[in-house]
């Protein structure tokens, strides 16, 4: 749950969902439910508080470098992956071994030829 509510924004969205039920409660009061909610997710009149939640994630975005912060963990990660690109080269091929069951004689040549004998007829 915690992971969901930092993915949507952390705090900021905590925030701004009770400022849009505060706007939807106090437009709703004055025209109704359906413009009471056209005017809060319009965006046209926000309330005191959406405007301080704008002003804070715009000092937040502008304070942020790009560049993400670098923790133990990701120089750690770092140290551990190859300094020079890998070369794979494919697998070598070699024969499977012959399977040989004992008391059989069953080579591949042997397999190949069709049976000496054609099969039964069906008595009429």
């Amino acid at each position: 749950m915690f992971a969901s509510i930092h993915l949507a924004g952390g705090p900021y969205a905590l925030v701004q969902t009770y400022a849009w039920a505060g706007m939807l409660v106090s437009y709703s009061k004055e025209d109704g439910l359906l413009k009471g909610a056209k005017e809060t997710f319009s965006g046209e009149k926000p309330c005191a508080l959406c405007c301080k939640i704008a002003e804070a994630k715009k000092s937040d975005s502008d304070s942020k470098s790009h560049e993400l912060p670098v923790s133990p963990t990701v120089k750690l990660l770092k140290e551990m992956l190859p300094s020079s690109p890998l070369a794979l080269s494919p697998p070598r091929f070699t024969e499977a071994p012959k399977v040989m069951f004992p008391g059989t004689n069953l080579s591949v040549e042997t397999r190949a030829f069709a049976p000496p004998v054609p099969p039964p007829r069906r008595a009429a």
